[in-house]
């Protein structure tokens, strides 16, 4: 299957990098360019139907999109339409169960990323927040292939607390028709490098070695390696998607584009309100825009507030999946932000156990960490019982089930990189506002990229979010 880490992505990328900066001076054939190897990429990486899929989606939102700005029907309609196409897509498999006349379907590529991207356009052309985008920029905007996989979630228009590497705001429409270059391209290097290690590498060898073997059985582990395996899959899941993620925002600024940054070390946050706003930002703050706000967001009272919250995230649950698991996986963390607004109207303060001292960072830290952890059950299982048998085994098999691998290794491991981590982010921050050399780091990278290529397990990985 075509990947983002294979050879044939990495040969072609630098072929197109040569042609479309031949067209440098002139932005709109750049974006033609961009266009045609978006949809290439998505007929490689899919099939010809998620191409036509996608194409016909995005003729029928620039159709609507030349009427909103005077009537709220369209806008609507054209709201209704993508809810519906995106239903249809993502949870056919759900409704197939209950019925013989559907047959078989395959999820086209992105349709969750540029159906989000959908609203949030035509929610900005009706209140008039953004320009209208002409059809080619709208096909651009929709395929490109460093957001229509995974994300980032790109939006035509600047929002709140989405924002790039250099902490600005990076809407799309602005960065369509002005002269480009190459941006902090060492930088980028340097981003391509930690994805790799990220998500080929440490992610990898978590999978293979910790979580995939104990998620297949739970029941024939022993505690420590279930508490492992969970503890693994959450830092394998972080790996993976912030490591793709900085992998898009790298392409973007070697193509010139400015894409939002998508995490922002959330195993660090001190609390579950916090860790949203660190974990898969254009998402968390997609929900904020255009779920929690529209019903009400906080303007209707205390309880109507923790009401919308609890709506949002269901939502967002469901939005990975059809299953209960994934429901209750959102119920879990809107329940536990509703609980941490309750604590902080009964205290009349804000945060009031991670604001109290270092020893009530750590201990919010460590809590928060462990919540999530143990959440994410529900996303890695299948379903609802087959999570609930994992939990069953990590209560049970305490005595009577010996070791089949030393989970102490990896957890000590785990306890070190906590101990390390806060303090290598900090500076990794502080390191990003210079300006680094570019040829005399080019040596110490490639040989970086070689030890990757060493050391990482065999074969190409597929990315864990591109499922959903």
């Amino acid at each position: 299957m075509f990947s983002f880490l294979s050879i044939e992505f990495a040969l072609g990328f630098i072929a197109f990098f040569c042609v479309y900066w031949a067209f440098q001076s002139r932005p709109h054939l750049q974006n033609y360019l961009l266009t045609l190897a978006s949809y290439a990429v998505v007929y490689a990486m899919a099939s010809t139907a998620a191409v036509v899929v996608l194409a016909t989606f995005s003729f029928a939102i620039y159709a609507i999109s030349r009427f909103v700005q005077t009537s709220k029907s369209w806008y609507i309609f054209g709201l209704i339409l993508t809810v519906l196409h995106l239903c249809f897509w993502k949870y056919f498999d759900f409704f197939k169960n209950s019925t013989d006349l559907l047959t078989d379907l395959v999820l086209p590529l992105g349709i969750s990323y540029y159906s989000f991207q959908a609203i949030s356009y035509l929610t900005s052309c009706y209140q008039h927040t953004t320009t209208r985008l002409n059809l080619r920029d709208l096909l651009f905007h929709f395929s490109f292939f460093a957001t229509i996989s995974a994300g980032p979630i790109a939006r035509v228009q600047n929002a709140k607390g989405l924002n790039d590497i250099y902490q600005q705001p990076c809407g799309i429409a602005q960065q369509l028709h002005t002269p480009r270059k190459i941006l902090s391209p060492t930088w980028a290097f340097v981003l391509i490098l930690l994805a790799l290690i990220k998500k080929w590498w440490l992610a990898g060898w978590i999978a293979d070695s910790w979580v995939n073997p104990v998620f297949s059985n739970p029941l024939q582990y022993q505690s420590l390696e279930i508490l492992s395996a969970i503890y693994g899959y959450t830092l394998q899941l972080f790996l993976d998607f912030s490591g793709y993620s900085e992998m898009m925002i790298a392409f973007g600024l070697l193509l010139g584009f400015r894409l939002p940054v998508n995490f922002k070390a959330p195993l660090l946050a001190h609390n579950i309100r916090d860790f949203w706003d660190r974990w898969h930002i254009s998402l968390s703050t997609w929900i904020r825009d255009y779920i929690y706000i529209p019903l009400g967001g906080s303007k209707k009272g205390f309880g109507r507030t923790q009401l919308n919250l609890i709506i949002a995230m269901a939502l967002s649950g469901l939005w990975h999946g059809s299953g209960l698991h994934f429901m209750f996986w959102g119920l879990l963390h809107g329940s536990a932000i509703v609980l941490l607004n309750i604590a902080d109207r009964f205290y009349n303060q804000r945060n009031a156990v991670s604001s109290s001292g270092l020893l009530g960072k750590i201990l919010s830290v460590f809590v928060t960490f462990n919540f999530v952890c143990f959440c994410f059950v529900f996303f890695r299982a299948k379903n609802l019982d087959e999570a609930l048998q994992v939990f069953q085994a990590l209560f049970a098999n305490t005595h009577h089930i010996a070791w089949s691998s030393n989970p102490l290794y990896f957890l000590s491991l785990l306890i070190i990189t906590a101990g390390v981590y806060p303090f290598a982010y900090k500076k990794f921050l502080q390191f990003q506002q210079y300006a680094l050399p570019h040829y005399r780091l080019s040596i110490p990278l490639f040989m970086c990229f070689l030890t990757v290529l060493i050391f990482a397990p065999s074969g190409i990985p597929g990315f864990i979010y591109a499922n959903f």
